[in-house]
């Protein structure tokens, strides 16, 4: 009694457990489903509307001294600048304006495609193949999204800030905004980590055939 009693227990954590992984992966597919549609769509919108408004929205270096306002209450600021401000630009050449759009584009692109293959890979685990073939494709072009996407996109990005910095200089020899930028390398650092789960993702294709070839 006591052992029928224990087994009882087990198989219902055990079904209790699996109900709560489907709910879960149900929800984490909703949600990559969602916000791939709402990444998707605003950062289109977002694109479309800088070129057709011709109003651009950047992040530049910048180094300037702090208005005396921001120390006119008892405590005193002994030292500090600007080292970045959000503006937006109007009247940018071709160059900037297409170099900003490339990087918002590869942004936008890799958006779906890492919404797509969450939501995939939810549906694989759900129909208990998770190890199927488009999984290990996807997961393989995200991660090859995410290193050269990085790259790519902010070196196109960062470049297409620097050029609207000198426009905005004009003809100074040192002007308001330096000519520098920064590059983000954390999406890259998770692109590798996702071609490493690509790989695993083919191990366990393999495995899976080896399987099936036994029963």
């Amino acid at each position: 009694m006591a052992k029928t009693t224990l087994a009882d227990k087990a198989h219902r954590t055990a079904r209790l457990e699996r109900r709560l992984g489907r709910v879960l992966t149900w929800l984490i597919l909703g949600g990559a489903l969602i916000w791939g549609l709402l990444g998707t769509g605003i950062g289109a919108a977002i694109l479309i509307g800088q070129l057709l408004q011709d109003r651009f929205v950047v992040t530049l270096f910048a180094d300037a001294p702090l208005p005396p306002s921001a120390s006119a209450g008892t405590a005193q600021i002994t030292g500090g600048t600007f080292d970045s401000a959000g503006i937006t630009v109007t009247g940018l050449s071709a160059l900037p304006r297409f170099l900003l759009t490339l990087e918002g584009s590869t942004t936008v692109a890799t958006t779906l495609l890492v919404s797509a293959t969450v939501a995939y890979f939810c549906w694989s685990v759900l129909r208990r193949r998770p190890f199927n073939r488009p999984v290990f494709w996807l997961v393989a072009l995200v991660g090859y999204a995410l290193l050269l996407g990085t790259v790519l996109g902010q070196g196109f990005g960062g470049l297409g800030r620097m050029i609207a910095a000198a426009e905005l200089n004009g003809d100074a020899p040192e002007g308001f905004w330096p000519l520098a930028t920064l590059v983000d390398l954390a999406p890259a650092g998770t692109g590798l980590v996702l071609l490493v789960a690509a790989a695993a993702i083919s191990l366990g294709q393999r495995l899976q055939r080896e399987t099936d070839g036994l029963v």
